[in-house]
């Protein structure tokens, strides 16, 4: 009967002792992760609301274009590697030798009209009383009077001889100019009237004709005081007309 219990505790001491060997066997794979029975637990993901998201209004501010500059780049300047080549400069001459006086260059000016002369007119106050007619006189581009030039004028009296410019002194003191001329149409009334006007040269071609240096000014009389006098100034273009 001893025996028997002596032949239990032993059987029991070595499965005690077999037990605790696998039971150190076992921590000792958990503790270097060799074999780990309980994982830890999958994290759970967070199901998220979808966001709304802003519509811009059509013609709010998500509607208005925006300019994105282009950037350029700035190259460098290119190295000259080049060796200028060095020039043997003039001597300048000294005392220097002025040309007294200065000799002025005259500036050329600016055609005014592919006609020699233009002929411009402007309604005046007649220099007689109850009178109606047109007047005028010739100059260069610095207002001074060129007489001889041919004037000539078609109205409501046919066939009225040209007139010269400057050839009556008595036109010339009535209007101030040396180069005056004077052509009536009615001697004793404001008369309202349209009167061509065009310059002739002051020498004729070879066959004899006074060739037209100006274009035709219509001048129209109005029939009153103050508007039936026609004055006409013809001026030259061409400085070096001839």
């Amino acid at each position: 009967m001893r025996n028997d219990r002596r032949t239990l505790l032993n059987v029991l001491t070595i499965v005690m002792l077999v037990a605790t060997v696998c039971l150190v066997g076992f921590y000792g794979l958990v503790a270097f992760n060799v074999y780990n029975p309980f994982p830890p637990p999958t994290p759970l993901s967070l199901a998220r609301l979808p966001e709304a998201t802003e519509t811009p209004t059509p013609g709010g501010p998500g509607s208005i274009p925006t300019w994105t500059p282009t950037h350029t780049p700035t190259m460098p300047p290119p190295t000259d590697t080049s060796t200028p080549t060095l020039t043997p400069s003039a001597t300048p001459t000294f005392p220097p030798t002025a040309t007294f006086p200065p000799t002025a260059t005259p500036t050329p000016r600016v055609t005014r009209s592919p006609w020699p002369f233009t002929c411009e007119v402007e309604l005046r106050r007649p220099e007689y009383d109850r009178w109606s007619g047109v007047a005028g006189h010739v100059q260069d581009l610095d207002g001074n009077p060129l007489p001889g030039y041919y004037v000539k004028t078609e109205g409501p009296v046919p066939n009225l001889p040209a007139v010269r410019a400057g050839e009556d002194a008595r036109f010339n003191a009535i209007y101030g100019n040396e180069a005056a001329w004077e052509q009536v149409y009615n001697p004793s009334a404001y008369q309202a009237m349209e009167i061509r006007v065009q310059l002739f040269n002051d020498h004729p071609e070879p066959d004899g004709t006074y060739r037209a240096v100006s274009d035709v000014v219509v001048v129209r009389l109005g029939g009153y005081a103050s508007g039936s006098l026609g004055y006409v100034i013809c001026t030259l273009n061409w400085e070096d007309w001839r």
